[in-house]
């Protein structure tokens, strides 16, 4: 009901019973009148009385549209007004849901990466310069691949972050960037040291000493060796002119070299030229040395190095072995001359005392008038030192 309607008959209502009991005058007594409109006062009592029970009944019903407008505002973020609003209500099933990217898989660090179109991937040449791990991820965590000897070529992808990546056959690998740098340019360094004994001296020592660490059996120190046929070139003068051949070249191919002896006067066994070589952590021994025959017609190069079962360094065969067999492929490939073989026995000092591969190269026979005549001609030494070097490149590069 509404509240001017209330009102107005409350006012009559009131009016009509004032007017029937106000009294005539002062002093006088009151006379009770008789109400001219009582039927239309009961009226209007009942009616009100029938419109306030109506508002309650409208207000029950304005309660209800509260009630569903409350839960529509809840459920409708945007028509709330309110700061505070937090909706509770799930997400409405017959919406489309909004869907981001699936979570990719962690990686597996024990497997590498596969590397898609690897012919197609710039790479970089680069040299361990030590020992190093190999890791399947870029982690210390990764499982170890192989192990990466110093001075091994490998291939580098990229570098982040402290570690370098590399591609080996098919797959990406990783190792500690401070293990590794590029492969030197020519004329760079590579990072290889390489030992050259010019073989012999002007003077012999016929004092013996162990053919190897701990042997009982005992040879010379060190003899003067033999001299050309036809040059009369001593074979210590003719050692160390292709040796410092052969030391130049290496310096100019970025190789780091240790002389055992710069000059023909000297006095060193051989098993102290290999003690330098081993204090110097050199990663490869070579030998100069010229042959000698009973039979002049015998020609050709050869090399030395130790058998499988070496005792005393039995371990370093098969670097040595391969070492040989390159050094003698590319020498005599430079040379133009014979090629013998490669000599495998455990009777020289000077390999026997080897902590590192190693080879003698025996660059031909003095005792044979056609060869001893080229090896004294600088010409012909270059071409000995440039073979020389070769065979140590495809030594290394095959690591």
């Amino acid at each position: 009901m509404h509240p001017l309607i209330f009102i107005k008959s409350y006012y009559i209502i009131c009016s009509d019973i004032f007017h029937a009991t106000t009294p005539f005058g002062k002093g006088k007594r009151m006379k009770r009148r008789k109400h001219k409109n009582l039927p239309r006062l009961l009226m209007l009592i009942l009616t009100a009385l029938l419109l306030c029970g109506c508002g309650k009944a409208d207000k029950t019903t304005d309660n209800d549209i509260g009630i569903e407008n409350s839960e529509t505002m809840q459920k409708d973020p945007a028509k709330n007004n309110s700061a505070d609003y937090t909706p509770d209500d799930p997400i409405d099933d017959t919406q489309p849901a909004q869907t981001g990217p699936e979570p990719s898989e962690e990686p597996d660090p024990t497997q590498p990466e596969t590397a898609e179109n690897p012919e197609n991937i710039a790479v970089t040449e680069i040299i361990a310069t030590n020992s190093v791990n190999i890791r399947t991820a870029p982690s210390m965590d990764a499982d170890v691949y192989q192990v990466a000897e110093r001075r091994t070529f490998l291939n580098k992808v990229n570098e982040s972050d402290g570690w370098t990546k590399i591609l080996i056959d098919n797959a990406y690998y990783y190792v500690k960037s401070d293990y590794v740098k590029d492969k030197p340019l020519p004329g760079e360094s590579t990072g290889y040291l390489i030992a050259i004994d010019a073989g012999h001296q002007s003077r012999g020592n016929s004092e013996t000493e162990p053919i190897g660490p701990g042997a009982s059996e005992r040879k010379a120190k060190v003899a003067s060796g033999t001299s050309g046929s036809v040059s009369g070139l001593a074979e210590y003068e003719l050692t160390l002119q292709v040796s410092l051949k052969l030391r130049d070249e290496l310096e100019a191919r970025g190789y780091e070299v240790l002389m055992i002896r710069e000059s023909n006067d000297v006095n060193i066994s051989n098993a102290e030229r290999a003690e330098v070589a081993n204090q110097a952590g050199a990663d490869a021994f070579i030998r100069v040395h010229a042959n000698g025959s009973e039979n002049s017609g015998t020609n050709g190069a050869m090399t030395i190095c130790q058998t499988s079962g070496n005792p005393y360094n039995a371990s370093l065969y098969s670097q040595s072995k391969r070492l040989s067999s390159l050094v003698l492929d590319h020498l005599t490939a430079a040379a133009g001359c014979n090629k013998q073989y490669v000599w495998e026995t455990d009777t020289m000092t000077g390999i026997n005392w080897c902590q590192t591969p190693v080879t003698i190269v025996e660059m031909g026979y003095m005792t044979n008038p056609t060869e001893d005549a080229n090896m004294a001609t600088a010409e012909y030494q270059y071409k000995i030192a440039t073979g020389i070097a070769d065979g140590i490149d495809a030594y290394f590069e095959a690591e």
